[in-house]
């Protein structure tokens, strides 16, 4: 009873107690109302977790000469220390180097080439010092690839802070909140989940590594062939069985498994890439076609005719016809030795 007639006198007096009290329970209500609402502080720290997420994942790729002084700080903030764990040879520069490489090897040579190998022949730098202009094609490649997948870090950005603020909304109108506000799990948490949500997030960077790393292999392999046959030496587009339409109609001449179509090393880098034309104004280029792209950039040279039943360039009466060099090129990788 003592309990009933205390809802009934707090439900009825409305005029009485001091403006105090009144101005105490008006906050205590604010307070439900605005409980399990993130504060900017909160977003704040969100979008800090995932921008400190998408610089570290930069740093492992591209290395730390492609990071920012926003970058490093956001790194240094939460425990990374860039100069102990710098590389010297990231993998983006792995991957220019192994084209580099097997541009130079043939075929048979380079498919002896195993990881340890390779490790090796990073490790000991038995690979040729890249020239001034490979070293500024490199940058330049590096900076196109940071911009690519900054641009993805700030897209997360946005919709992770849209996100929030729009559970804020949904807080504030009465609706139902998410059981990440309500349960007000940690930053960490929130951020994860936001991300296996979407799923595109993870999906988009992965798209976009394995795409640029294509590029700058192919990019490898381009700048051995400037380097020894100059920029008007002539290439094709090796378009593997599982290739897509699109590629099928940039690089062969009648459909799937037909003689490839070649091109000048100068017109395939004039046309630049693809990023930002429409599918029907994607151009042959040196690097990947479209995303996912596998297509590997080779040479071809005076003499050599297409033989369909081995799915390459050949010189007319089979490769003794060759014409060698007086004195061969060594190259050693790890334990292995070359001539070529």
């Amino acid at each position: 009873m003592t309990e009933s007639r205390s809802w009934k006198w707090t439900d009825t007096s409305r005029g009485s107690g001091s403006a105090k009290s009144r101005k105490s329970r008006r906050r205590k209500k604010a307070t439900k109302k605005t409980q399990g609402m993130f504060s900017q502080t909160e977003i704040r720290e969100i979008v800090d977790k995932i921008k400190y997420h998408y610089s570290l994942m930069m740093f492992t790729s591209l290395g730390d000469e492609a990071l920012t002084d926003e970058d490093r700080l956001l790194l240094e903030q939460n425990g990374v220390n860039v100069e102990a764990l710098r590389l010297e040879y990231p993998p983006y520069m792995q991957m220019f180097l192994l084209g580099r490489l097997t541009a130079i090897l043939r075929d048979p040579q380079a498919m002896q080439i195993t990881p340890k190998d390779f490790r090796r022949y990073i490790d000991r730098g038995q690979f040729i010092p890249l020239s001034e202009r490979e070293r500024e094609e490199y940058r330049i490649s590096r900076e196109m690839t940071y911009g690519h997948l900054k641009g993805l870090a700030n897209k997360v950005v946005g919709e992770a802070r849209h996100r929030v603020l729009e559970q804020n909304k949904m807080q504030l109108i009465g609706q139902v909140i998410s059981e990440g506000v309500r349960n007000r799990k940690s930053i960490q948490q929130i951020v994860s989940e936001l991300g296996h949500r979407t799923g595109e997030w993870d999906r988009d960077w992965r798209r976009i590594v394995v795409t640029e790393m294509q590029n700058i292999y192919n990019q490898g392999r381009a700048s051995m062939y400037r380097e020894k046959f100059g920029d008007e030496t002539m290439v094709w587009k090796q378009v593997f069985p599982l290739a897509c339409r699109h590629c099928i109609r940039l690089y062969l001449t009648r459909g799937l498994g037909s003689e490839p179509r070649i091109f000048s090393l100068a017109e395939l880098t004039a046309n630049g890439t693809n990023i930002g034309r429409s599918v029907p104004e994607w151009l042959p280029v040196v690097g990947a076609t479209h995303p996912h792209c596998r297509c590997d950039i080779r040479s071809v040279h005076k003499g050599q005719r297409w033989n369909p039943d081995t799915g390459a360039f050949e010189y007319v009466g089979g490769p003794e016809r060759r014409v060698e060099r007086k004195s061969k090129v060594k190259v050693t990788v790890g334990e292995k030795v070359f001539f070529v």
